[in-house]
């Protein structure tokens, strides 16, 4: 038996086989045609945790200082830079995944809901945030500018976001499910696009104004100087509070619009069938949480020094009423004797 015969072959001559990119799958990336295809590092539940409403507790400790000290002009201070840098760098994230290696839809109106709920309380109570000076203004303008960008991007023609330029008869975004107060909406509904354009497109006016505040910033860093321009922001946030005594602050800045967002949010994606993909953990995940470590710290910093704040402020109170009893007690004594 013939060493041919072994391996069931004739003994004709070897011709090598073409391995050229024609014979090899056509698909070697995620198919962005037929299936959805959610990013984890995107859309994934650490991402979505370092949003601040996977863990409740996290995101009421975030939102309590911000709301209930506002008057700490560091703790809302921090919380604004904070919350654009976050939502900034998932954008600017989403934008670069989207240029390179392709982005779904679905996670295209993840990335919208999240960066719209972590800027929440800081965009309803924007009045107060534009006296804290020139980083945030700058903050701001960008954050307003991809946030704008990105939104209009998404809604112009959602049927075709994500798609190959090559593929034809693709399905994956006319096919992603879009939740509206627990019903579903089809993203080419001509009222749900017509409503997110217009959102987006008002957003364009608080960008020019973030960028005439970021201006005037600048033109006063530079005529007083950074140290004196950063205590006169501060003095004028603290004024603003003293003269409206905190009317005009939302307290619950966003609230209602943020748990709305955030279970319409996860319909989302058990309705688009893609939880068990986005359970998967990845590095980037990580990168998200920690990013949120800061934020914690500070908060718990916060509360510790508003704890410690209204604890020598009752001992004072206490004081002074003490002493004005005692000053009583002696007037009605000289008061007696007379």
């Amino acid at each position: 038996m013939t060493f041919a015969r072994l391996l069931n072959t004739t003994d004709a001559p070897y011709e090598p086989k073409d391995m050229s990119m024609s014979s090899c799958p056509s698909e070697l990336g995620p198919d962005f045609c037929t299936v959805i295809t959610p990013n984890a590092d995107i859309s994934g539940k650490g991402v979505r945790s370092s949003g601040l409403h996977f863990n409740p507790k996290l995101f009421l400790l975030w939102w309590a200082v911000a709301s209930f000290i506002p008057y700490h002009e560091k703790a809302f201070h921090s919380t604004a830079r904070n919350a654009y840098i976050v939502s900034t760098s998932l954008i600017i994230a989403s934008l670069i995944e989207m240029k390179t290696r392709g982005l779904s839809l679905f996670d295209a109106l993840t990335v919208t809901m999240l960066t719209t709920i972590m800027t929440a309380f800081v965009t309803i109570n924007s009045t107060y945030m534009r006296q804290l000076g020139l980083l945030i203004s700058i903050c701001s303008f960008l954050f307003t500018t991809f946030w704008c960008y990105w939104g209009l991007r998404v809604w112009e023609d959602p049927s075709a976001f994500g798609i190959p330029s090559d593929r034809e008869n693709c399905t994956t975004s006319t096919g992603t499910i879009f939740v509206v107060f627990g019903h579903n909406v089809s993203v080419t509904n001509r009222n749900l696009r017509g409503f997110a354009l217009s959102m987006f497109a008002t957003g364009i006016i608080s960008a020019l104004e973030s960028l005439c505040y970021s201006t005037g910033w600048l033109a006063r860093y530079t005529i007083n100087g950074a140290a004196v321009s950063k205590d006169n922001a501060a003095r004028r946030y603290v004024k603003r509070l003293r003269l409206t005594k905190g009317k005009h602050m939302s307290h619950f800045g966003g609230l209602a619009g943020m748990i709305y967002m955030i279970v319409t949010m996860e319909q989302i994606v058990d309705r688009n069938g893609v939880r068990d993909e986005l359970n998967n953990w990845t590095y980037s995940q990580t990168l998200a949480l920690i990013m949120i470590g800061q934020q914690l710290l500070d908060c718990i910093t916060y509360v510790k020094e508003e704890i410690k704040y209204r604890r020598e402020e009752r001992e004072r109170n206490k004081k002074t009423q003490d002493e004005i009893e005692m000053q009583r007690l002696e007037v009605r004594a000289r008061t007696s004797v007379v």
